[in-house]
C-alpha cells in the first residue's frame, strides 16, 4: 500500500481515483485530496465515491471491518497480473496492490466493483422501478422484431498484455491503432460496428437499426424484440440499463467484465456475439427468429436479474461483503494510531465532504443520491 501511495500520482494512475481507510466503522482519505482539483470531471466521480462510503458507514457502522484500500475512477484496469504478481527490482511494486476499480478483463488484478453510475444517477429509482410499466407499455408480442442500438463513439482501450480484449472488425479488419501509451491501443468498435458492418447489413435486409444518432429514451428502446450492446472504452453502463427492458440483449463479448458478469449467462440472460467479428450478427438474429419463446425467456431472466442483484441494498451489500473479505487479506493494522504505518493525509470523509464535497455534489445535481433508504 505504502508503494502505491507513493506512486499514486504518476503514470498510469495519475491520481484518478481515491486512497480510502475504514476504521471503526468511520471512513478516511489517505491520498492528497487537493488532487482532486486536477483530475476533471474525474472528481466529481471521486466525490459520489466518498458519498458512497458516507453512506456505507451510517448504514453499516462498525460491522465494517478495518481496512484499507484505492479505488480508481479511470476506465481501463491496469493492475496486470503479470507486472504485479513478481517483483525484478526494487523499484517494482512489492506484490499486488488492492485497487478496487468498475471494470476488467481476466489479465488484470483489479478488484471489482458496482459502477458508481448505479447511485451518481439512482438506477433502482429511475429504471428499476419501472420494469412494470416497460412490460406494460411493451409486452413481448408488440415489439417490434429487429435490433436497435444508440451508441457515442467512445474508443475502446485494450491493452495488448491482455490478448483477451482483441477483435477483428468486418471480414477480418484491424480495427485498432496504437496509443501515446505504448501498451495500450485504441480500437474503434463502435464507430466500425455503426459505420462499416450495420450500414452494409441494413441494406442487405437485416433488420438491425444501430448508429449514433437521433437518440430515444429507454421507453423506445423497450419497444424492440432485440438490444445491442456494445462496450464503450471499457465496461459501458448501458447493459444494465437493457437488462431492464423486457428485451433480449445482443450482447458483445469484449472481454471486459464488470462486477455481476460471472452471474450473467449466454443465452439464459442475453445473446451472445462479435466474440471474434461482427458479422456474428446474422447468426444471433437468426437464432432469436427461430427461438422467439426462449429469446423472450431470456428476456424475462434478464430482467429478474437486474432487479435481484442490481437494486441499491443489494450494491450495498456487495460492498460490506467485499471489504470485509479484503480487510483480513492485509499485513498490517490500519490507521495513524495502530503505528504500523505513517499516513501523510488522514482526512475524515465526513470533514471534506461538509468542506468541500457537498459542493461538488450540488454543482452536478447529484445531491440527491440514493443508497439504502
Amino acid at each position: 500500500m505504502d508503494w502505491m501511495l507513493e506512486h499514486w500520482h504518476a503514470f498510469p494512475w495519475r491520481n484518478k481515483g481515491v486512497g480510502i481507510a475504514f476504521v471503526k466503522g468511520k471512513p478516511f482519505i489517505v491520498t492528497d485530496a487537493s488532487a482532486f482539483d486536477e483530475v476533471g470531471h474525474h472528481k466529481r466521480l471521486i466525490v459520489a465515491h466518498l458519498a458512497l462510503f458516507e453512506a456505507l458507514s451510517a448504514t453499516f457502522g462498525e460491522a465494517i471491518p478495518d481496512v484499507e484500500f484505492l479505488v480508481s475512477t479511470a476506465d481501463e484496469p491496469v493492475v496486470l497480473t503479470t507486472k504485479y504478481a513478481t517483483r525484478g527490482s526494487n523499484r517494482d511494486p512489492p506484490g499486488i496492490p488492492p485497487v478496487l476499480r468498475f471494470c476488467k478483463s481476466d489479465s488484470f488484478a483489479d478488484i471489482l466493483v458496482p459502477d458508481i453510475h448505479f447511485f451518481s444517477r439512482n438506477f433502482t429509482h429511475s429504471l428499476l422501478h419501472s420494469a412494470d410499466a416497460f412490460n406494460s407499455a411493451w409486452p413481448w408480442a408488440k415489439k417490434k422484431a429487429g435490433l436497435f442500438g444508440r451508441f457515442s463513439p467512445y474508443v475502446r482501450a485494450v491493452n495488448m498484455h491482455a490478448p483477451e480484449l482483441f477483435r477483428e472488425g468486418k471480414e477480418g479488419r484491424n480495427i485498432c491503432v496504437r496509443t501515446a501509451n505504448p501498451s495500450l491501443l485504441g480500437c474503434d468498435v463502435r464507430k466500425h460496428y455503426i459505420w462499416q458492418y450495420a450500414r452494409g447489413a441494413k441494406r442487405s435486409g437485416l433488420p438491425v437499426d444501430v448508429a449514433q444518432q437521433p437518440k430515444k429514451d429507454m421507453l423506445y428502446h423497450a419497444s424492440h424484440k432485440y438490444l445491442l450492446h456494445l462496450d464503450g472504452q471499457s465496461c459501458s453502463s448501458r447493459l444494465e440499463q437493457l437488462l431492464v427492458l423486457g428485451s433480449a440483449v445482443v450482447k458483445e463479448e469484449s472481454g471486459y467484465r464488470a462486477f455481476f458478469h460471472h452471474l450473467l449467462q449466454p443465452y439464459k440472460h442475453y445473446i451472445p456475439f462479435w466474440k471474434k467479428r461482427p458479422e456474428e450478427t446474422a447468426d444471433a438474429l437468426a437464432w432469436a427468429a427461430e427461438h422467439d419463446d426462449e429469446a423472450a425467456q431470456i428476456a424475462a431472466r434478464a430482467q429478474r436479474f437486474a432487479l435481484q442483484y442490481l437494486h441499491r441494498r443489494a450494491l450495498m451489500c456487495y460492498w460490506l461483503t467485499l471489504l470485509k473479505e479484503l480487510s483480513p487479506l492485509l499485513r498490517y493494522k490500519v490507521g495513524p494510531e495502530a503505528g504500523n504505518r505513517t499516513f501523510p493525509h488522514w482526512t475524515p470523509v465526513e470533514e471534506y465532504m461538509q468542506a468541500e464535497g457537498g459542493k461538488e455534489l450540488r454543482k452536478h445535481h447529484m445531491s440527491a443520491m440514493e443508497f439504502w433508504d
